[in-house]
């Protein structure tokens, strides 16, 4: 009898520490609320029933620390987010608090998600999981509708191919090893990206993308957060 593939452990780091300028106002774009429940309420639950995952660590603002706690955590019984751990200066210092966070014995795979996706299904969490067994990281992509265009200050300096080109989502997950080779490189030479992928990447890594998904907008405007609500009811999570 063929022996049983171990199934690999995961933990989830999510990042909660941005400001949310770009909706004015006071508060976060992740404690704005969606359906009656703040929008990082969602996402935690989302990871709480995801049977993949073994442990979130959360990585937010001093600030609001309290408020985490006690009006998130306790509130919707999140069982999982084992830490709180303060954000850096940039998100990816943020996500390095994140990691070092985790459980001594390192996990086999790690999911880093944005806060305020709280739509992605347990479908695509386990399609990226999934696919780090045989490469070193995986991130969901969506595919580009409009014409891109590369640009100088004023004119056109290219027009790029775009079915050679994907939208990249979270989460995305990585082995925890690669990540950490990846992270230690960068910060030994002072550079910074948008997301752990490129980090990999720099450094030769394989990552690969699978299909994201249209409902996984990440909410960073009020026209965001009224579609969410839309996909919200049509999802059923708007209860």
């Amino acid at each position: 009898m063929p022996k049983e593939k171990q199934k690999l452990q995961t933990s989830a780091i999510i990042v909660a520490a941005g400001q949310g300028t770009r909706f004015g106002g006071e508060l976060p774009k992740q404690f704005l609320m969606l359906c009656q429940r703040p929008i990082l309420a969602h996402t935690l639950q989302r990871f709480e029933q995801a049977e993949a995952i073994t442990e979130v660590v959360l990585v937010a603002s001093q600030a609001w620390v309290s408020y985490i706690e006690r009006e998130i955590i306790a509130r919707f019984q999140i069982k999982k987010c084992r830490k709180i751990v303060m954000g850096g200066e940039h998100r990816q210092d943020s996500v390095w608090a994140g990691f070092q966070a985790l459980q001594p014995a390192s996990s086999s795979i790690v999911v880093v998600h944005d806060a305020v996706r709280p739509l992605f299904t347990h479908a695509l969490l386990e399609r990226v999981i999934a696919a780090c067994e045989t490469a070193d990281g995986c991130i969901p992509g969506l595919p580009l509708r409009d014409t891109v265009k590369k640009i100088s200050e004023h004119n056109i300096k290219k027009t790029m191919d775009r079915a050679r080109l994907r939208l990249a989502q979270t989460p995305q997950a990585f082995r925890a090893k690669a990540l950490k080779r990846a992270f230690k490189r960068a910060q030994d030479e002072h550079f910074y990206a948008t997301d752990e992928a490129a980090l990999i990447e720099r450094v030769g890594g394989q990552v690969v993308w699978v299909e994201g998904e249209e409902r996984n907008l990440k909410i960073t405007t009020p026209s965001d957060l009224q579609i969410a609500e839309l996909f919200s009811q049509e999802l059923g999570t708007c209860v």
